[in-house]
């Protein structure tokens, strides 16, 4: 058998040979079919550890003004996102228990419509320009349809949203700051040929007693004056929204007392209730400076306000 003989320097000459076979390969494949480098990172730029689970990057989220905070929210679990909310809108929302001096903040992503031309049948606005938020518009018509229904009467008259006479003979005298938030109804009786006060008596009483199956609730209750700074007002109703509303009648709670209550509860403890077939979430989120950082269902169905003392309070619809 003919002995191999080993000449390294064969060897190497072969090796150099090989290599630049592969290189001249590799740039004609390049050159033939060019890669995005954004579209690399996009398909290929989480790590997937062991078991085979993409792990999921953290979402920046830009504040309301459309810039990215300096610094990032924390790594929002599965089905939830991270939402940023700045420090002015603890007094921004349907629940903020505006009063005194309390600066009030209209909510300006709410849908607005002029009461006025919005209205069905069933009222009357005294005057053309009526501004509301269409949650709470909806609210009152659906209203004054069940109180027609109930009582074969139209005689309310709506007499302010955010603006209200209260001079002198008004039947609605006590100015309000907070129906600058757009979710404010003062209300009027229609007599014959006459505008009165409306006291919450008499027939005129339904509205009083159902106004919380609507979302509406009467802003400065009976019997709860020492709480609220204000004496009974059945006049001025204000929209806060479901399930809201209903918990506050359940329990006999101003808007303060109910507030309070829900301080009391977290994302990873709840308030839970139910109305008819929807499940509800409520807690509370405290402030944190210039901005939060929400937990937030991906889904969308949920509702952020601000309770003017502390933070936040999220509603969760399930």
């Amino acid at each position: 058998m003919k002995k191999f003989i080993y000449r390294p320097r064969r060897l190497l000459s072969l090796l150099m040979v090989c290599v630049a076979v592969i290189v001249a390969a590799d740039s004609a494949v390049r050159i033939l079919n060019p890669r995005d480098l954004a579209l690399i990172v996009t398909e290929e730029g989480c790590f997937v550890p062991h078991g085979g689970v993409k792990k999921d990057l953290p979402t920046l989220v830009s504040s309301e003004d459309g810039q990215i905070p300096t610094s990032a929210g924390a790594i929002a679990e599965p089905g939830y996102t991270s939402k940023a909310v700045a420090k002015d809108d603890i007094y921004k929302g349907r629940l903020v228990p505006y009063r005194g001096d309390m600066q009030v903040i209209p909510d300006i992503s709410e849908s607005r419509v002029n009461l006025s031309q919005y209205k069905n049948d069933f009222y009357t606005t005294l005057g053309d320009d009526f501004p509301l938020s269409k949650d709470a518009a909806d609210g009152f018509n659906d209203m004054m349809k069940g109180y027609n229904a109930a009582t074969n009467l139209v005689d309310f008259a709506v007499y302010g949203t955010e603006d209200t006479n209260n001079s002198y003979g008004s039947p609605c005298p006590i100015p309000f700051s907070e129906n600058k938030a757009g979710n404010c109804i003062d209300l009027a009786v229609m007599g014959y040929g006459f505008i009165l006060p409306y006291d919450g008596m008499d027939v005129q009483k339904w509205v009083v007693d159902n106004c919380t199956n609507y979302g509406f609730i009467v802003r400065y209750p009976q019997g709860k004056m020492e709480i609220t700074g204000e004496s009974y007002c059945p006049w001025h109703i204000r929209y806060v929204g479901l399930p809201h509303a209903m918990v506050m009648k359940a329990n006999n709670w101003c808007l303060e007392e109910y507030i309070g209550y829900v301080h009391g509860f977290t994302k990873d403890a709840p308030f839970k209730c139910n109305i008819g077939s929807k499940n509800y979430e409520i807690y509370s989120v405290p402030s944190t400076g210039d901005v939060t950082y929400l937990s937030v269902p991906l889904t969308g169905n949920y509702e952020i306000s601000g309770d003017g003392s502390m933070g936040y309070i999220i509603t969760i619809e399930k």
